[in-house]
């Protein structure tokens, strides 16, 4: 496959303050971080000599983690509850992430869809002045516009 130019319009790249997200059509305020992305499973194919003649595809694994305050992750649990589940690893919701336009550079929207957070763990330090929850999850694919 041919490499294609990749051409920059302005140096301003995305900042913190750029960024809202929306889990399950609520706006998320008490996040930290986030991440995600999609890995594919990639393999060398071997056949006469000891080199790959190429590089064979797998499957698609869409994955990231948001990582909240507590009380966050404690509103999130509720709404699980309220909904007839346990937790929130048992909840099923889309993922929206909007950066917001700067200078040339347009307003973008990342849609998780289908997210599951396989696990949580509550944890807080001696002389922590906040608690912060990882949130690893799952999801069925990525649409940005």
């Amino acid at each position: 496959m041919p490499s294609v130019p990749i051409t920059f319009f302005d140096s301003k790249d995305v900042e913190w303050s750029d960024l809202s997200i929306f889990v399950g059509g609520s706006q998320l305020t008490k996040i930290r971080s986030v991440k995600y992305g999609v890995k594919t499973t990639k393999t060398h194919l071997y056949a006469e000599g000891d080199s790959p003649i190429s590089i064979q595809s797998g499957n698609r694994q869409p994955q990231g983690s948001i990582k909240v305050l507590k009380t966050a992750i404690d509103a999130l649990n509720a709404a699980a509850l309220s909904a007839g589940g346990r937790d929130i690893t048992g909840l099923v919701f889309d993922i929206v992430i909007v950066w917001k336009a700067q200078g040339t550079r347009p307003l973008q929207t990342d849609t998780l869809v289908g997210c599951q957070v396989s696990d949580f763990q509550k944890s807080i330090d001696q002389g922590s002045d906040k608690m912060e929850v990882e949130l690893p999850f799952l999801f069925l694919q990525l649409l940005s516009d």
